[in-house]
């Protein structure tokens, strides 16, 4: 869906990542500008904002038919990379990097901007970050056209079944309680080192996450109240940002001090040059 470089800005002098996305809906030819207009407007938006947890975009450039969003080049680690590495991380960690999320995914919401593809592989860890990337990007990748208005459709292609909330696995609009759920299976995947639900196609997701429980958390502790309230089926009775981010702020702490974040991984093993962004 998109390819990344590493560049440097040579008039700002700062070394940037310019990646070029690549809509899925250009290799149908059909006369979609008004989608085109209405993702790049989105993207727009997500420029905009301004947060320690949100990946900076600096400048969306639009030439022909090719699309390219200048960022913020952050080195880092995914929470998929480093799960996948260390089998789970402690509760309080999880915690920790949950508060973080929090900020700047209602930092986004109050902004009007949804992130509609939250999961661990864009979720990046610096050591002393927890970052969102790629927000508000998703729809440059939707995969349909809403017959009625033109709009592109609510799921986006890059979308995994196993992180998307049940309701946009019905055809639902794209909401801030969809970004929820998928916020809260991402933490969940983080402390049991596996998702909440886990199925090969979108239909099998949707089953599973309509007709049975929540697989019980073996690890997650005193988390699991949070996880449980993220992870209601039903978007009228799912917890809230505000009262996600005050437990999760009454677990990440010991004792009156936050917990520190969690360890960097070493990047040795990684590709000269490499990089996430």
């Amino acid at each position: 869906m998109s390819v990344t470089w590493r560049a440097h800005d040579s008039l700002l002098r700062r070394d940037v990542a310019i990646k070029e996305i690549r809509p899925r809906f250009l290799e149908h030819g059909a006369d979609l500008r008004d989608a085109r207009r209405r993702a790049l407007r989105e993207a727009r938006s997500a420029g905009r904002l301004n947060h320690p947890a949100v990946l900076s975009v600096h400048d969306l450039l639009e030439e022909g038919q090719r699309l390219w969003i200048v960022m913020e080049l952050l080195q880092a680690h995914t929470l998929k990379e480093t799960v996948r590495r260390l089998s789970h991380l402690p509760v309080r960690r999880v915690a920790w990097i949950g508060l973080q999320l929090l900020g700047g995914l209602r930092h986004a919401h109050g902004a009007g901007v949804l992130h509609r593809d939250i999961g661990p592989s864009n979720i990046l860890l610096t050591g002393d970050r927890v970052v969102l990337s790629d927000f508000g990007l998703s729809a440059l990748n939707g995969k349909a056209l809403n017959g009625s208005s033109g709009a592109l459709a609510t799921t986006p292609a890059t979308c995994t079944p196993d992180y998307m909330a049940p309701e946009r696995l019905r055809g639902m609009p794209a909401t801030p309680a969809a970004d929820l759920w998928s916020f809260g299976a991402s933490l969940y995947f983080a402390v049991e080192g596996r998702p909440p639900y886990s199925a090969s196609d979108e239909l099998a997701a949707l089953g599973m996450k309509t007709t049975r429980d929540l697989r019980p958390a073996r690890r997650a502790g005193p988390l699991h109240p949070v996880l449980e309230g993220l992870l209601q089926c039903d978007p009228a009775v799912r917890i809230s940002a505000r009262r996600a981010a005050r437990m999760l702020s009454e677990l990440s702490r010991v004792k009156g001090t936050a917990t520190a974040p969690p360890p960097r991984l070493s990047m040795a093993r990684r590709p000269p040059h490499s990089f996430t962004s």
